[in-house]
């Protein structure tokens, strides 16, 4: 069983509330994010708050919505960024993002989504919501990124490797392009499970590629991957 709480270096999330709880694939996402420029900032299905939390952090002026369908994890998220040292920039919101219409639009949108698709569902409804594609597929997030994304904007996400070109598709399709991928693996002898995706409104197709691995063969964590986290997290 996970633990009621994670302590990162700055702030601590607690968890004991929510279906999705803090994991290598948030974390990385969080760590991984360009957030240069970015003034107005979404996490969509912010579940613990981590990834807003990490924004925050990682930003000194910018202000953080952070958006949750589910009642428990919203009012788990609001706990932990009033909690933060961040309290006066976070603000999250209970709503379902393919309805919900901010006044203003966003610089730079984060979203570790729901991203099982063609696996066996968990019984738990609200762990199925959390891990599995549902009425937030990857097409429904794309429109909503499209409509709540700037001119300019951007958008950081992480999903398994083999639905690679399933998103470089229909981010297309919404005014999208990938100008950064990173194929991340668990161990460095192993394949990538998942890759890390930056998306852009732009012209043109600047792409970069890189490989990052979380441990090496012997278990350890690599030293990538320490100097990507070493401002949020102490236990190595």
């Amino acid at each position: 069983m996970a633990n009621a709480w994670f302590r990162f270096k700055q702030f601590t999330v607690r968890q004991d509330r929510c279906a999705m709880k803090v994991g290598t694939d948030g974390v990385l996402l969080g760590a991984w994010t360009d957030y240069a420029g970015a003034v107005r900032i979404l996490d969509i299905g912010t579940g613990t708050g981590l990834l807003a939390l990490i924004a925050a952090q990682r930003t000194p002026d910018a202000l953080v919505d952070a958006v949750e369908i589910d009642p428990d994890a919203a009012q788990q998220a609001r706990d932990n960024a009033l909690g933060s040292p961040w309290s006066a920039r976070i603000a999250v919101h209970r709503a379902d993002i393919r309805q919900w219409a901010p006044h203003l639009r966003y610089d730079l949108i984060l979203c570790n989504p729901p991203f099982y698709k063609g696996h066996g569902a968990s019984q738990d409804q609200r762990t199925a919501q959390a891990k599995h594609e549902g009425a937030l597929d990857l097409g429904s997030l794309m429109r909503s990124m499209d409509r709540l994304a700037a001119d300019g904007g951007r958008a950081s996400l992480i999903l398994p490797v083999d639905r690679t070109a399933e998103v470089v598709e229909l981010a297309e399709a919404s005014g999208f392009i990938p100008v950064r991928f990173c194929d991340v693996h668990y161990a460095e002898h192993r394949p990538a499970k998942r890759v890390l995706v930056e998306l852009a409104r732009q012209t043109g197709s600047i792409t970069e590629r890189c490989r990052l691995a979380v441990q090496d063969r012997h278990g350890a964590f690599t030293a990538a991957y320490r100097e990507l986290l070493a401002d949020l997290e102490e236990d190595f």
